[in-house]
């Protein structure tokens, strides 16, 4: 109990920072769930291709492969 009351401070600000993490993690893989491009927020971007899958014709009119 002595440790805990003498670091309650760093307990705190340490799960602060991890709370801050988890949200900027959670918000970028909405992002990319929502298809707002790779999570850069930029969706035109180059390197943008590199990590979102390209979808072709065939796809959205309901061709099987």
């Amino acid at each position: 109990m002595t440790w805990l009351a003498e670091n309650i401070m760093s307990v705190i600000l340490l799960l602060g920072l991890a709370v801050i993490v988890f949200l900027i993690i959670r918000s970028k893989l909405k992002a990319k769930r929502s298809g707002k491009g790779c999570g850069c927020g930029c969706s035109g971007c180059s390197g943008c291709s590199g990590c979102t899958p390209v979808k072709h014709q065939d796809d959205k009119v309901g061709g099987k492969k």
